[in-house]
C-alpha cells in the first residue's frame, strides 16, 4: 500500500498508508479527510525547468570554473613550471556567489 497525504476541513495535513481506490478517510481529529494527489503539474515528461526557475543557476559555476581553468593554465605556460590543479569547483562556486552579489547576470556584464 502506498502512503498518501490527507487533507481534512480543518487544514490538518497527514500521512497515512492507504489502499490506491481509497479516497475518504478520518482525520486524528475525527473530521473526513480527502486523498491528495501525489502528482504535481508540470513535473512528468521530459521538459526542462525554466533557467529562471531553476534552484542552482549551474551557468554561473561554469563560466566562473572556465576562467580559472583559463588563469590557471596561463600562469603554468608563463612560468614553464607545472601546477597542480586547483579545486575548480570550490573556487568557482565562490566566485559565482561575489559575481551573483555583485547583480553580474552573465558574462556580457562584466567589463
Amino acid at each position: 500500500m502506498p502512503v498518501y497525504n490527507w487533507l481534512c476541513g480543518a487544514g490538518h495535513v497527514t500521512e497515512a498508508r492507504a489502499a490506491r481506490d481509497t479516497e475518504l478517510r478520518s482525520c486524528p481529529c475525527g473530521l473526513p479527510a480527502a486523498r491528495q494527489s501525489v502528482y504535481a503539474i508540470g513535473v512528468s515528461g521530459f521538459a526542462r525547468t525554466p533557467i529562471d526557475q531553476r534552484l542552482v543557476k549551474i551557468g554561473a559555476f561554469q563560466e566562473a570554473s572556465a576562467e580559472l581553468e583559463y588563469e590557471h593554465s596561463r600562469q603554468t605556460n608563463v612560468d614553464g613550471s607545472e601546477r597542480p590543479t586547483p579545486p575548480l569547483w570550490q573556487a568557482a562556486k565562490a566566485e559565482a556567489k561575489r559575481l551573483r552579489k555583485l547583480g553580474v547576470q552573465d558574462s556580457s556584464d562584466v567589463r
